[in-house]
């Protein structure tokens, strides 16, 4: 009697065991990774929307303010035998372009993002921009600059505006871009010359673009180099801040990333949130957000204080050509502007 109640006793709790597994770790659970650098504040809200909408849970893991795309770029190179991302999110296109050119990335979805022109997207189908933002001066209010916005890069050599001109570190982030697309529209010689005509002028180097930003609110500084996100974020608070657009340059937009990275672990669920993202929707809710990104599709509403295409005519950029250049122009960057 006693073993037929240990037999008993002991299959109930098998029967527990096998339940409590299947409910923990069922296989009918579908998931997706995503490794995300743009701002987790308005990101995390529309993974929120597609996990609602199609029920597969979001595993988002997000960059640091400072290592922006950095970080995650090359954690995506480090798992490259055992790829851990489904989905690439970048919040910049040069370093997303070169993951492309080293095979890290899949091709997308077919018909995924319809209507993005094909000047913002691979021609090889292995990355969709979608969702800009333009590279502008953010300028204080009370200062001589705010009289006179720079409409190029090169004012900021301006000996009125010594000491008082302040960028990103150029390592990281959408100021690395910058400059490797300037790096390509100036020649090389003429790049190390406006870097040292800044450097001789006593440019400030914050540690990122809000920071800049916020060296421009305090009056640290009279000229930031930042984006239209950073911007419209603090003038949402309340805050009192000029922005200047770089139309002498030529408008640099620089647009959000979707790519989908080769041999993840979750091919169907990815390809589902790439093709989700690159919707219509999504740009619209990116563009009447705090981070007032630019749509891609000139028909995408925009709220009258948004951004829109039509309102700029932006450079037009070789991104490959680029992103070949994003090393060095940030290897010069760093000689001429961050060493003694």
């Amino acid at each position: 009697m006693v073993m037929i109640r240990r037999w008993i006793w002991g299959f109930a709790l098998l029967v527990w065991l096998v339940i409590w597994l299947n409910s923990h770790f069922s296989t009918d659970a579908r998931s997706v990774t995503i490794y995300c650098s743009h701002d987790r504040s308005h990101s995390q809200q529309i993974l929120d929307r597609f996990e609602k909408e199609t029920g597969i849970v979001v595993d988002a893991v997000f960059d640091t303010e400072a290592t922006k795309t950095v970080g995650l770029t090359e954690r995506i190179r480090s798992e490259q035998k055992r790829p851990r991302c489904d989905v690439h999110w970048s919040n910049e296109p040069l370093r997303a372009v070169q993951l492309a050119q080293e095979g890290h990335y899949d091709t997308l979805p077919e018909g995924a993002g319809p209507g993005i022109d094909s000047r913002w997207r691979d021609a090889g189908n292995l990355w969709c921009g979608f969702a800009a933002r333009a590279r502008v001066v953010a300028t204080h209010p009370e200062s001589l600059a705010s009289a006179a916005i720079p409409r190029s890069v090169k004012g900021l050599i301006d000996r009125s505006l010594s000491g008082k001109v302040v960028m990103a570190d150029p390592r990281f982030g959408t100021t690395g871009s910058h400059l490797a697309i300037l790096r390509v529209t100036l020649g090389a010689q003429r790049y190390r010359e406006l870097l040292q005509g800044w450097k001789d002028n006593r440019i400030q180097i914050a540690s990122s673009n809000s920071s800049s930003r916020d060296r421009v609110l305090s009056g640290e500084a009279w000229v930031g180099l930042t984006d239209t996100d950073d911007v419209e974020v603090v003038r949402r608070r309340g805050a009192s801040i000029g922005e200047g657009f770089l139309e002498e340059d030529g408008v640099i937009l620089l647009p959000n990333v979707v790519a989908v990275v080769k041999g993840c672990p979750h091919p169907e669920e990815a390809n589902e949130l790439a093709r989700w993202l690159l919707r219509e929707e999504v740009e619209e809710w990116l563009a009447n957000s705090p981070s007032r990104q630019i749509p891609l599709r000139t028909e995408v509403p925009v709220m009258a204080s948004g951004l829109s295409l039509s309102r700029f005519e932006p450079l037009e950029i070789d991104w490959s050509e680029a992103a070949g250049q994003l090393h060095e122009a940030v290897r010069e960057a760093e000689r001429i502007l961050l060493n003694p």
